[in-house]
């Protein structure tokens, strides 16, 4: 795991962003719990289901690339985000509960516009 995630290991969580910081090759991260949490779907002995956003920017353009959104069952999205982080990509991992498609499902649909 990259040693600047280990901080947010001990948080408390549903909602992680790894995202494009405001100044040059940085990095923006933050973690939050959901206003309406709902119930868990989807999680196993293996870990917790998640949606996952994916993507990269373009390097002169406003937009986004390789936008990809999935669910998958993850049993540390710190380390999970470690190699994405290294490949170039930004996201956004969220716990899957009975209330979280509708706001992800609005995130990427506003993603898909730019």
């Amino acid at each position: 795991m990259l040693d600047y995630l280990k901080q947010f290991k001990s948080d408390k969580y549903d909602f992680l962003t790894f995202l494009e910081g405001d100044e040059e090759d940085t990095l923006s991260i933050a973690t939050q719990e959901y206003a309406n949490p709902g119930e868990p779907v989807g999680s196993n002995a293996m870990g917790d289901s998640y949606h996952v956003v994916l993507f990269r920017t373009h390097e002169t353009e406003d937009k986004y690339i390789d936008l990809d959104y999935f669910i998958a069952i993850l049993s540390d999205p710190l380390e999970y985000i470690s190699g994405l982080i290294k490949g170039g990509f930004f996201g956004i991992i969220a716990r899957q509960t009975t209330t979280s498609k509708e706001l992800i499902d609005r995130i990427v649909d506003k993603m898909k516009e730019v």
